[in-house]
């Protein structure tokens, strides 16, 4: 058996960055079932986005996740049905999304775990890796 040519000469970044992801949604999405939290990843997202920016338009959260709108729009059809957001017109075009009652009775069970995955990110690395690695990814994002 031959021994296969490496192509990279640095470790394949790409998918250590997407194992990271889920590996950390993983993580997320175990600390809101462990919770009793009847919500997803997703839903905890726009839900946090909302407790700071309530009744922003549905395409400013997409922005402000960097996400796809039509996921955005999906994942807000199913958090209206579950009563954690309601939604206000604005035109034909723009709804204004604000947390609701189901939405409002979590919050502080949804911002507790938002603090305990935060500090276990802390325990892992140190404030300058932590500085050093959003720069990083920064870099990586604004080079599109």
């Amino acid at each position: 058996m031959t021994k296969a040519h490496n192509i990279y000469s640095m470790p394949n970044v790409g998918c250590m960055l997407g194992t990271a992801y889920q590996t950390l949604v993983s993580q997320l999405q175990e600390a809101l079932t462990n919770a009793g939290l009847d919500i997803t990843v997703s839903e905890y997202l726009i839900l946090r986005t909302l407790y700071d920016l309530d009744g922003v338009q549905q395409c400013e959260i997409a922005d402000t996740l960097g996400k796809d709108k039509a996921a955005v729009c999906r994942c807000i059809r199913k958090m209206l049905s579950k009563g954690l957001v309601r939604s206000e017109n604005v035109s034909h075009k723009c709804m204004r999304i604000f947390v609701d009652n189901e939405g409002q009775r979590i919050r502080d069970a949804v911002l507790a775990i938002g603090t305990e995955r935060h500090q276990a990110l802390q325990h892992l690395l140190t404030p300058e890796e932590m500085t050093a690695f959003a720069n990083i990814l920064r870099k990586i994002i604004d080079s599109q």
